[in-house]
């Protein structure tokens, strides 16, 4: 097994007993119903368990980068927050935040962890855009979450930050999220932006920096991404964290946002850091 690739290869061996499958799950977040679905791998040991954030509105689901972690020997959660593809409840920036927290808890039930072959120790975050941003913020008041791969990250707080300065990029983003606004249950694209600058100062990572730079970080930017640029969501960020010495992995693919020519480059960058993470 110890030349078996994850990224590129089918196990070689199949556990009859206690194969690798998947499960639909439901979990409950302030009185609202969230759907999710559970990537179990093969073993009859508890494994440790990546979840696993989408970006907005969530049609790039990442199904791949969790196929190949189960493979690996990882359990993902991948769910669909509060007012998106069947969730019910609100979208909002805020309900996404503490849906990734609630998520975490579902997984720390001893019921589901003795469900699910889950090690409750060692339980990781992985997050597109502004499910990157979910996770760094989430992780900043869970000491238990040592590691997070961030996949072309949005800073919300920094972000608001820059619109509030800036309202041609505003009216701009507005239009680039209208095509989005049938996949989820809010008021409006503007109401959402509304909602970043209000907390830009909570939402800015860059805050949090003395805290995340005790983190296993890997953090992976896209060159050509027009909806998470370089210049406003990475730079600064990773300019912050590299002065202060953080455990930090970081690369730039020559890509846009979701990756979409580089899925191989992108599943071998985590499937590299997942097999060192210490928990």
């Amino acid at each position: 097994m110890s030349d078996f690739d994850p990224v590129t290869q089918d196990s070689p061996i199949i556990d009859w007993e206690y194969p690798a499958t998947k499960a639909p799950i439901v979990f409950y977040n302030e009185g609202s119903k969230i759907l999710g679905t559970i990537f179990l791998a093969a073993g009859k040991e508890p494994h440790a368990t990546a979840i696993l954030l989408c970006g907005f509105p969530g049609n790039e689901s990442n199904a791949d980068i969790a196929y190949m972690l189960r493979r690996q020997g990882f359990n993902v959660l991948t769910f669909y927050y509060r007012g998106s593809w069947g969730s019910q409840g609100i979208y909002s920036w805020k309900n996404l935040v503490n849906d990734t927290l609630a998520a975490y808890n579902f997984l720390k039930d001893k019921s589901i962890t003795e469900q699910f072959k889950i090690d409750e120790k060692k339980i990781f975050f992985i997050g597109h855009s502004i499910g990157g941003f979910a996770a760094f913020y989430n992780s900043i008041f869970l000491n238990d979450v040592k590691n997070i791969c961030a996949m072309a990250p949005f800073n919300a707080g920094y972000f608001g930050k820059f619109l509030r300065a800036n309202p041609e990029i505003k009216l701009y983003s507005i239009q680039k999220m209208l095509l989005s606004m049938d996949f989820v249950n809010c008021n409006s694209p503007e109401s959402l932006l509304d909602e970043m600058i209000e907390h830009s100062d909570k939402w800015d990572l860059i805050n949090y920096i003395d805290i995340l730079k005790e983190k296993n970080l890997l953090i992976i930017g896209a060159k050509y991404d027009t909806t998470a640029p370089l210049e406003i969501h990475y730079n600064p960020f990773i300019d912050k964290l590299k002065t202060n010495n953080s455990k930090l992995e970081t690369t730039v693919l020559a890509t846009v946002h979701s990756f979409p020519d580089k899925r191989i480059q992108l599943m071998r960058l985590i499937s590299d850091w997942a097999k060192q993470i210490k928990f």
